[in-house]
């Protein structure tokens, strides 16, 4: 299946078949990846300059809704 059918519905059977269907860890995987993410953006932020940047500097945010 290419990337531009598939459907977020494909991907999240997909994320919880890879952890044999446990939701909990499926869920912290992905908010492992999610910091790992975030730091790789804040190092990555260390090596723009200012004006390349514009004054962006990425911001966590919280995820409470």
């Amino acid at each position: 299946m290419n990337a531009i059918s598939r459907q977020p519905e494909d991907e999240i059977d997909e994320a919880l078949a890879y952890h044999q269907g446990d939701a909990r860890a499926t869920i912290a995987a992905l908010l492992a990846e999610r910091e790992f993410l975030l730091r790789e953006i804040e190092y990555a932020s260390l090596a723009l300059s200012y004006g390349f940047a514009r004054g962006w500097k990425p911001a966590r945010q919280s995820s409470t809704r």
